[in-house]
């Protein structure tokens, strides 16, 4: 679910989920002179019929994706990760990278480690979130863990039964379970004993875009519902949800929103196309151009939910294509950094993007990109793009890739899809299928080498 990762201290919640369709089979860090010289700023190519579900973008972030302080901090630290730089280095430090050579190094195989989630029919993955102690998923009607106990546990269920995105939102602070917020619609249920009890609350709005970046201020946003590029509805909470307040800085837009706060204050939202800033916790929002390289063609197509470090540091990745709004175009992905919360984005790697990558955002150095074309592979960088690691695919998964998320630069996650069946007497684009095909999930524990899926 992240970035990703994913989580902030005890108590700092963060609001997980970016996932979006990246991409490249090859690299190239932009060179020194291009950075200083060779760069331009260009305004985003806006969609004009496909909304960007956030919170699991997939094509990363997804659905509706969310983001607090230290967003994947505490949920490295929490659950005992001996390669994130927070947890265990001073800010900056390099994790392992594994290379093509390098053994599995995990202590066991990943199939010995857990068992799969039991999804019943039609049972779609809305997020997920990886750790190394064993993670979360969320479908359309519950919320299931499993953290070192013995099999999958719901942590919650709807009690209307399923719910559609993206008005679902899970937030989970830490490897166990401590503080999680879900909300569906205009309710929002909170437990603060790790799922033994929950408490309702009423929202203003029923929002695609939640965060928490401390325990008690939160926001909810919500964009233009009627689809004509209006003013966005965004409140703020300053005692847990208890009451709400709509701030006075707005942002037009159509699309699904996402946040993403480095401390109460200072923060990002976005709705897929477009990233704005605020420093004032929502009293205005500044739209932020970003630098294009001189090496980047094309239209800004899309971008991801930041991911945030506890020290203020943020990655985000946009997509620019020649196509804008087209799912699967060639393009080029720009990794974008800050480490003064936001005042200046430097592009720090580009990526040519044949339209079918997937990336995850373990923190603001480290991330993995898959190529699932053929021959399959993964590169893995833990310095900020500077440098790259390809990891070849030994073994495959089963079915169709979709969203990944990394716990570290070795342990990660896949939702697979089966493939959808035939269409009898029309084209397959044109078929109505009334549910989504049954869906898997698969894990490594060798940076990607080989995948296994997992079970029930």
């Amino acid at each position: 679910m992240n970035e990703h990762r994913d989580g902030s201290v005890h108590a700092d919640e963060d609001a997980l989920l970016r996932r979006w369709h990246a991409a490249s089979s090859r690299s190239q860090p932009i060179p020194l002179a291009e950075l200083l010289t060779g760069s331009r700023s260009r305004g985003g190519g806006r969609r004009t019929f496909r909304k960007v579900a956030i919170a699991a973008v997939a094509t990363a972030v997804v659905i509706g994706g969310i983001a607090g302080v230290g967003a994947w901090t505490s949920l490295r630290s929490l659950s005992g990760s001996s390669s994130s730089p927070s947890a265990t280095a001073p800010p900056g430090t390099p994790s392992p990278v594994p290379t093509q050579s390098t053994e599995p190094q995990s202590s066991r195989p990943t199939s010995e480690i857990l068992p799969g989630p039991d999804l019943a029919q039609h049972e779609a993955i809305i997020q997920m979130h990886s750790t190394l102690g064993g993670g979360w998923l969320l479908t359309g009607s519950r919320l299931l863990t499993i953290t070192g106990r013995p099999g999958w546990h719901d942590c919650w269920r709807s009690p209307a039964g399923d719910v559609t995105s993206p008005y679902l939102h899970a937030v989970v602070a830490g490897d166990v379970i401590l503080v999680v917020r879900l909300i569906s619609k205009t309710t929002m249920w909170t437990s603060i004993d790790g799922c033994a009890s929950w408490a309702a609350s009423v929202l203003p709005i029923a929002p695609t875009g939640v965060a928490f970046p401390t325990e008690s201020t939160g926001y909810v946003a919500v964009g233009d519902e009627y689809g004509s590029n209006g003013a966005a509805r965004i409140f703020r909470t300053d005692d847990a949800g208890r009451h709400w307040t709509e701030t006075a800085g707005t942002v037009k837009t159509s699309g699904n929103l996402a946040f993403a706060f480095t401390d109460a204050s200072h923060g990002w939202l976005t709705d897929g196309q477009t990233l704005w800033a605020t420093g004032n916790g929502g009293g205005t929002w500044t739209r932020t151009t970003l630098p294009v390289p001189g090496s980047v063609h094309g239209q800004l197509d899309i971008i991801t939910t930041p991911v945030v470090g506890a020290d203020g540091s943020a990655v985000v990745v946009a997509k620019y294509d020649a196509t804008p709004g087209m799912d699967g175009a060639r393009g080029q992905q720009v990794f974008y950094r800050t480490i003064d919360r936001g005042a200046h984005w430097t592009p720090t790697s580009v990526i040519t993007d044949p339209g079918i990558l997937k990336i995850s955002l373990v923190d603001p150095t480290t991330w993995v990109v898959l190529d699932s074309s053929t021959p399959a592979s993964l590169k893995i960088t833990t310095d900020a793009g500077s440098t790259w690691q390809t990891i070849a695919v030994r073994e495959l998964w089963p079915y169709n890739s979709g969203p990944i998320d990394f716990a570290d630069s070795l342990h990660g996650w896949m939702v697979v899809s089966e493939s959808y069946p035939p269409c009898p007497g029309a084209p397959a684009a044109q078929c109505d299928y009334a549910y989504a095909p049954p869906q898997h999930l698969v894990t490594t524990d060798d940076g990607g080498a080989t995948w296994v899926e997992l079970k029930p």
